[in-house]
């Protein structure tokens, strides 16, 4: 509920300009780095059982308190610690879905996972949007505690007896050492697969604040429109990777998706209708995130062994955690000196950039 909404609050009811906005979101973004690289560590010393129900209940109190912040400085640590907390969930997450799957069902696993998380995706903007507009936006941040907390205690109820070990297969000492800061080509395809999620991240930064100053939407049709990303993802991603999987390898279709995410944001700059660029952008970026984010931890997940894969996908996850710091810092940057047009035509340059270059290098990767 808070995340789509961050910019607006920031701009509009904590009266920070664009710089400062940015500067906020990406500490928030600092936080997320250094939560995914917590969490990657605890994973693999402490189990992802007791790294999940940390994260969750830590969350919630710190969604309660970042509510009270009325300060620039305090608003920046008070984000901080939310994205801190609660991306340490994220390798640990990761970890578990590779416990509980069989390498023939993993994307699927992924996938299911994605559509749990897509479907609170669609309600949680269209709600968000609802209770800003009508009640405040203090709500927004007790309503995420509350749903937080909740999810921590369901998780606890229903895995507390189910806890389940990754058989330790031997294997060679150089591959069980080896950490994902030496492996050059799983690096190469972060780097790679970053750029593209730097791009889509306009999607939760720039683009809620341009619907308001640009094309006039209130809160309550920007909600919509971001839970229609949600929404889409819900009803078509797991009977789309059912089928596609079996044709495509999953390093293409990440090359594919970051393709669809370009265009996306293109749409936004040559489209002069605000509604019909609104659809545009939402229906292209999410294609673009249904193809390329589930294969892309697929793949991710085959460069790791049983020993160092909660550091794998501790890095895995900071990938997303840079770009949540970059993604605000750079595009409200550019907004501010040369209007929301010039970063629509930087980020789709950006991701045809990427994209191909992953479609180039996909030989050399397993």
């Amino acid at each position: 509920m808070v995340l789509p909404f961050m910019s607006i609050y920031l701009n509009q009811e904590m009266q920070l300009n664009l710089s400062q906005c940015g500067i906020v979101m990406a500490c928030y973004g600092l936080g997320s780095v250094a939560g995914a690289f917590t969490g990657g560590f605890l994973t693999d010393l402490w189990g992802y059982y007791k790294v999940m129900i940390l994260s969750l209940f830590s969350t919630a109190a710190a969604f309660i308190a970042v509510m009270y912040l009325d300060s620039y400085l305090w608003l920046c640590l008070g984000f901080f610690s939310i994205s801190f907390l609660a991306d340490n969930f994220r390798p640990a997450n990761l970890t578990a879905i590779e416990a509980f799957s069989k390498p023939e069902n993993l994307t699927r696993s992924i996938g299911l996972i994605r559509l749990a998380i897509n479907l609170g995706y669609a309600f949680g903007p269209f709600l968000g949007g609802y209770i800003a507009a009508i009640l405040g936006y203090n709500f927004l941040f007790i309503f995420n505690g509350i749903s937080v907390f909740m999810a921590g205690i369901v998780f606890y109820l229903f895995f507390r007896n189910k806890k389940k070990s990754l058989d330790r297969d031997e294997k060679l000492e150089v591959e069980i050492r080896k950490m994902p800061w030496q492996d050059l080509p799983y690096l190469v395809y972060l780097i790679l697969f970053g750029m593209m999620i730097v791009v889509f991240f306009q999607l939760i930064y720039v683009v809620p604040l341009y619907y308001k100053t640009a094309f006039g939407f209130d809160e309550s049709i920007v909600g919509l429109l971001m839970g229609l990303n949600g929404l889409m993802i819900f009803l078509i991603e797991m009977p789309l990777i059912f089928w596609i999987e079996r044709y495509f390898r999953p390093v293409s279709l990440v090359a594919i998706g970051g393709f669809l995410i370009g265009a996306s944001v293109l749409c936004l700059a040559v489209i002069n209708t605000p509604m019909i660029a609104a659809m545009s952008f939402i229906i292209l970026i999410t294609l673009g995130e249904i193809l390329s984010f589930p294969f892309s931890n697929t793949f991710a997940l085959r460069f790791t062994n049983d020993r160092n894969r909660g550091r794998y996908m501790g890095f895995y996850t900071m990938t997303f955690s840079a770009a949540h710091v970059i993604a605000p810092l750079v595009w409200f940057k550019m907004a501010d000196a040369s209007g929301f047009d010039m970063i629509w035509y930087i980020g789709f340059v950006v991701c045809i950039i990427a994209s191909g270059l992953v479609l180039m290098y996909r030989l050399r990767m397993p």
